[in-house]
């Protein structure tokens, strides 16, 4: 590769360089336990990314323990299989244990390849050095990657972005020069990325969008062209629903199982993403905020891709290729779609953005008016900010995931072991869930079990009702965020209904207008004084010991911001 054709990817590195320092985030904790057990290896392949297995026993046995929140949903799925994948992390515990900088390493490395094969699809598909220049340097830059590199256990994204670039690679010179090794190159390319992670899938969105706009001849030749490709999907699936993966209940939503309610998230989800991809705000933010701000945020993506559409009009009505990068693009947000609308989701949707974008960029002499308003704007964002945002979103996995000193932080006497340990309040669940982890793998008593009763980055108020009951009112409600992955919002809690927990019962009393709940009655066997429980809250960054309110008092604890 040439020094100028380097140029994207160095400057990819560089800019992501930052999340060397990131450490161990969020599902990492559960990856460092697995991983350094004794089937490790059986594990990686099988079981590492599989977080709810469906078994309603199961659920509740961790949600009694306190690893699982109150509210999750004992029936609720959330297991892929991502073997290769799985196999990378096997290899970091192998070589570099207790070297998480390593293990980051890396995920620079398989994010500087994919640079690399996106600058050959780029070369291939654009006219002209310049504009596949423009286009990878878009796409090196771009904002949306750096969680993903920045966390570990979201190196399944790279992973399958790469192996799926390679697929259309191979795809495209089979179909258009005749390279009769790609018709069998990149059904095997798609299945390495499939067994990835399920992002692959976005892979066909291009080759459907490859057959509709770049190849010739007539459409039954392009149809057959495509079998292979979904002949690889169907080999995937099958296995994969046999063995069990899947996902039902939670904000991870399989098509398959769920069809209607991928269909309403569809609709919701896709402006958000692409909202995500071409300008602000980060998609990430959009599952915290309450049903009001929720629909002005939806209202205001459909606004945005209404006047994107309306100032790329004459660009796709002349040009094939941006025709081609438009219908992958939107093709590919259909798997991003079956979770929670963040950034991370986005390498797919980027390669036909990018491409796109930098078409646009291209006119920029000929544009007028807001179409010329527009294209400044857009350069001056994935231009001028995206380079300065990157490093942030590298590093961002720590900012918003530095768990492991609070909970490390926690009392260590030995009395804890046969303690209840009650949360009155975290940022998140996740900021609690993975305790037990952090405190073995530190050597620290893990308490018997842990009651986690508010999950918000808002005040909470608390009123003492009586002896042994606590009423919770979170200012924005339960259920918001990241939170939602152990129940979807198709599973909502009724009012009246009751969970109960070893020790505890829960009662929902209220919910919010998307049917959250909204008032939590949370009641102890024993007094909320007894020595059987030991309670604390979330203050300055960790954890501090809490003094339960008198009969009849209400505390209003103010909002605690992220961790």
């Amino acid at each position: 590769m040439s020094a100028h054709r380097a140029l994207p990817m160095l400057l990819a590195i560089v800019l992501t360089l930052p999340s060397l320092w990131v450490g161990w985030q969020f599902d990492d904790y559960l990856h460092r336990e697995q991983l350094s057990q004794g089937n490790a290896l059986s594990t990686a392949t099988q079981r590492l990314f599989v977080f709810m297995d469906g078994s309603p026993a199961r659920t509740r046995q961790l949600m009694d323990t306190g690893e699982f929140p109150w509210w999750a949903l004992p029936e609720g799925k959330v297991a892929f299989w991502r073997p290769l994948t799985g196999l990378t992390h096997w290899l970091d515990y192998q070589l570099w244990p207790t070297r998480p900088a390593l293990m980051h390493a890396q995920n620079l490395l398989w994010f500087a390849l994919l640079i690399a094969v996106v600058t050959q699809l780029y070369q291939r598909m654009m006219p002209g050095v310049t504009l596949a220049g423009g286009a990878t340097l878009l796409y090196a830059l771009d904002d949306a990657h750096g969680f993903a590199v920045g966390w570990l256990s979201n190196r399944n994204a790279l992973l399958a972005t790469l192996f799926g670039v390679l697929a259309l690679l191979a795809h495209d010179r089979w179909r258009r020069d005749g390279w009769r090794v790609g018709a069998l190159l990149s059904p095997l390319l798609l299945a390495l990325g499939l067994l990835s992670a399920e992002a692959a899938l976005a892979t066909v969105a291009y080759l459907v969008a490859h057959a509709c706009f770049l190849e010739r001849g007539g459409w039954r030749g392009r149809i057959v062209a495509l079998l292979p490709a979904f002949a690889t999907v169907l080999l995937w699936r099958l296995p994969y629903r046999w063995l069990g993966y899947g996902a039902w209940g939670t904000s991870y939503i399989d098509p398959a199982s769920e069809p209607l309610r991928y269909g309403w998230a569809v609709m919701e989800r896709v402006p958000i993403l692409l909202l995500g991809q071409w300008a602000l705000p980060p998609a990430e933010a959009y599952p915290l905020l309450p049903a009001p701000l929720a629909l002005a945020w939806w209202l205001a993506a459909l606004l945005f891709l209404a006047l994107l559409l309306w100032a790329l009009w004459p660009l796709l009505r002349a040009h094939t290729l941006a025709r081609f990068w438009l219908v992958g693009m939107v093709l590919a947000t259909l798997p991003p779609a079956a979770s929670l609308p963040a950034n991370r989701l986005l390498f797919f949707v980027g390669l036909g953005a990018m491409g796109l974008l930098a078409l646009f960029l291209a006119q920029w002499r000929e544009l007028m008016g807001a179409r010329w308003v527009l294209a400044r704007l857009l350069a001056m964002l994935h231009l001028g900010l995206a380079p300065l945002l990157l490093p942030l979103t590298a590093w961002s996995p720590r900012l918003f995931g530095q768990i492991e000193p609070a909970i490390a932080a926690l009392p260590t006497d030995e009395a804890l072991v046969q303690q209840t340990l009650v949360i009155v309040n975290a940022p998140t669940f996740f900021a609690t869930g993975y305790l037990a982890s952090i405190r073995a793998f530190h050597g620290q008593s893990v308490p018997a079990r842990v009651r986690f009763l508010g999950s918000t980055v808002a005040s909470l108020e608390i009123t003492r009702r009586d002896e042994r009951t606590l009423l919770v009112r979170p200012a924005s409600g339960y259920l918001l965020g990241f939170d939602q992955v152990f129940r979807g919002s198709g599973h909502a809690l009724a009012v009246g209904e009751v969970i109960k927990l070893e020790g505890m019962q829960i009662e929902v009393l209220g919910r919010t207008e998307d049917e959250r709940p909204a008032a939590v009655a949370f009641r102890f066997d024993e007094p909320l004084e007894d020595s059987s429980l030991r309670w604390v809250q979330w203050q300055g960054g960790g954890y501090v010991s809490f003094t339960v309110p008198t009969v009849g008092e209400t505390l209003r604890l103010p909002a605690i911001g992220v961790p």
